[in-house]
């Protein structure tokens, strides 16, 4: 268990440093209204992602194994697709 706890705050602690759409919005919202106002904001994934991770979890316990294997090769499929297209915009770009 500790080893799946210790990946997930790695995994979402890089997710957290990047910059995106919610951190500008936390750094506006601080500008204009000062930390403390602000605060609440900053929590709010805390309490929204809550649910979603209980939700995805039983699901996933629920589901038979073929399905969920089923579901790693759709994503993995999904992935190389991006990947190839990906591929496709950057050599049509020059």
């Amino acid at each position: 268990m500790l080893p799946y706890l210790l990946q997930g705050i790695t995994l979402g602690f890089a997710a957290s440093a990047q910059p995106g759409p919610f951190q500008t919005y936390l750094i506006t919202q601080t500008l204009a209204n000062g930390w403390r106002k602000t605060l609440i904001a900053a929590f709010a994934p805390l309490v929204s992602d809550g649910p979603i991770i209980i939700l995805a979890v039983f699901v996933l316990k629920q589901m038979p194994e073929s399905l969920q294997r089923f579901l790693y090769i759709a994503g993995g499929i999904f992935i190389l697709f991006l990947a190839y297209s990906s591929f496709q915009q950057w050599r049509n770009f020059d």
